[in-house]
């Protein structure tokens, strides 16, 4: 094993020659380690039309910065966009709490949702029943006892949104002869006492909707869409 002190004394026994005759012979040496231009410290030698290496340095200095002010307003418009986002969800959030039945609560939730997240197709399945006979009992309430709950079973057992493609059968479950067109979505897990649900936001773009994006607004919204629905399902 070799020691810090062979280490050393093979370090010394290079001389300015070997690494000048080095650099000769591997020209392209800096161009491969462009990080070790942004810590040498060289003064600037006129060296005629060729590009010189503290020149390189300083260029090197400057797509850095540039890139480092891409990344920051890149993350200012990402804040702008966030905070604009964050306020069209509260007052959704609003509307949502004002409408009069299930009815209302869905028309209202799509048509935003479609438009501020520009989605194709907007859904809710609740595995549970109406709590009024003669309340609005349309395609959401797909029944407590609807054996198709088990396709979502991961999704509502963990309580955490899922990002990406759905499967074939949760595509036709949830948007029926239109799912073919679905590339891409967001389920996320509606709960309440002895009930659950899914909210699908999806697109016909496989891009739209990729796993790993940040859904926490959403993941919000359903907190609040579970509470707005709870007088309106059979509770067990």
């Amino acid at each position: 094993m070799t020691t810090q002190k062979e280490n050393n004394a093979a370090i010394s026994s290079i001389s300015d020659d070997d690494v000048v005759d080095y650099l000769c012979k591997h020209p392209d040496f800096f161009h491969e380690h462009t990080d070790l231009l942004s810590q040498l410290e060289i003064p600037h030698i006129d060296s005629g039309g060729a590009i010189s290496l503290v020149e390189r340095q300083v260029q090197v200095l400057r797509e850095q910065n540039q890139h480092a002010r891409k990344k920051l307003h890149e993350l200012i418009e990402i804040a702008r966009q966030n905070e604009e986002l964050a306020r069209r969800m509260h007052k959704l959030s609003l509307t949502l709490m004002d409408a009069d039945e299930p009815k209302d609560i869905f028309s209202t939730l799509y048509d935003n949702l479609m438009k501020n997240f520009h989605a194709d197709k907007v859904a809710v399945r609740l595995f549970a029943d109406p709590a009024f006979i003669d309340s609005y009992s349309g395609e959401e309430f797909a029944g407590s006892d609807a054996e198709e709950k088990a396709l979502f079973k991961s999704i509502i057992d963990k309580l955490e949104p899922l990002c990406g493609r759905m499967k074939h059968q949760q595509r036709v479950f949830m948007f029926g002869d239109d799912g073919n067109e679905v590339a891409s979505s967001i389920m996320l897990p509606l709960h309440g006492k002895g009930w659950s649900g899914i909210l699908s936001i999806a697109s016909f773009d496989p891009e739209r909707f990729q796993p790993g994006m940040g859904v926490e607004l959403l993941a919000n919204l359903t907190e609040v869409l579970s509470f707005i629905l709870k007088p309106w399902v059979i509770e067990n």
